[in-house]
């Protein structure tokens, strides 16, 4: 995180650090939050925690000075505001002739090192040379996971599925292939009515209502006003990747109406925005008679236990279209936002959910 926090401020005032420069950390995180593709992956990188431990490290490479304040920056032990030092002239990077020498293999793109020699460091040209010699050989290599080979070449088996090395990949110009590497993504947990076509599909973000509504659905009973074929289990996050097996579950994506329940807030919001802009292909609506009855047994709303980030306005205005209907559902959407409350899936205990279903 530290690099990339870096990067960002590098990218803003690379020309002008003549003199020393004002940087507000809430403008900072935003920004770095943005370098990413989606917000989940800030949040995968280690979020505001590894945005704190990046500040400290570059504090104490006094890259940054604190502009010590009484108020902390939001949770962290962070100051709000930090100068940035006048420019450094960078010692010599790598030479020419051992940047031609792995330019040899065609895969491999200096060019972004070669416009940022900021960026030419020595652990940096390590992890090139190691592609260098991987690529000589690697029409005789064998396909193995991203995992093993991260491993094998950069001594850390979760670097290549990091923020930090899936761009340091693309500064390459490479893609994953290249290094004769796959992805084995982990399957969703699921529960089926058996010898049923599906046709109607309940994904839940949180494991306590999968766990009551797979109850009702082995009796026989409906789920807050819906019948399900089949009840999938999201994990939060993770059905932004795990639901790419479901045709390996033997459904036809084209037949099927997926419908999603997570908790009424920012983190459950934007889940199900990446979720409808990572599969445009199927059709997933928000599960709003689930969210109606969420509504009605909710007799507060709740605090959130710590700090959250915004959900980006173009996750809110998906699913603002689809709460549109309902006018209450938008409305208490609007007033949580407000009033930075939410409240969770757990209204729905199974007890609820039971004798809804014998109404």
């Amino acid at each position: 995180m530290k690099d990339r926090i870096k990067e960002v401020i590098e990218g803003k005032f690379r020309n002008l650090r003549t003199t020393r420069s004002i940087i507000k950390l809430v403008k900072l995180e935003e920004a770095v939050m943005k370098s990413f593709e989606y917000n989940a992956d800030y949040y995968e990188a280690g979020g505001r925690s590894a945005f704190q431990a990046g500040l400290e490290e570059l504090v104490t490479e006094q890259f940054l000075t604190p502009i010590i304040k009484k108020t902390k920056y939001m949770s962290t032990n962070l100051e709000e505001a930090y100068w940035l030092s006048a420019a450094v002239i960078s010692p010599a990077g790598w030479s020419e002739g051992a940047m031609m020498r792995v330019i040899g293999a065609k895969e491999l793109n200096l060019d972004y090192y070669r416009n940022h020699p900021e960026a030419q460091t020595a652990d940096v040209w390590e992890y090139i040379e190691r592609i260098y010699h991987f690529l000589r050989t690697a029409k005789d290599r064998e396909t193995i996971t991203r995992e093993e080979r991260s491993l094998e070449l950069f001594d850390q088996e979760k670097f290549l599925s990091k923020p930090e090395g899936k761009q340091f990949l693309s500064r390459l110009g490479m893609k994953l292939e290249m290094l004769k590497a796959v992805i084995v993504r982990e399957e969703f947990e699921y529960y089926r009515i058996a010898e049923r076509a599906i046709r109607y599909v309940l994904i839940s973000e949180n494991h306590s209502f999968y766990d009551s509504a797979k109850r009702l659905m082995m009796n026989g009973q409906m789920v807050c006003g819906l019948q399900p074929d089949m009840l999938i289990y999201g994990e939060g996050w993770k059905i932004i990747s795990s639901l790419y097996f479901l045709e390996e579950r033997g459904i036809d994506p084209s037949e099927a109406e997926l419908f999603y329940v997570g908790d009424m807030d920012k983190t459950g919001w934007d889940i199900y925005g990446n979720l409808k802009r990572s599969y445009p292909e199927l059709n997933i609506k928000l599960a709003l008679p689930v969210y109606r009855y969420m509504l009605s047994m909710a007799l507060l709303s709740y605090d959130y236990e710590k700090e959250q980030n915004s959900c980006p306005p173009l996750h809110l205005e998906i699913v603002r279209q689809e709460v549109f209907t309902v006018p209450e559902l938008l409305l208490c959407m609007n007033t949580l936002l407000k009033e930075n409350k939410r409240i969770p899936q757990e209204v729905l205990n199974y007890e609820v959910m039971a004798r809804l279903a014998r109404a």
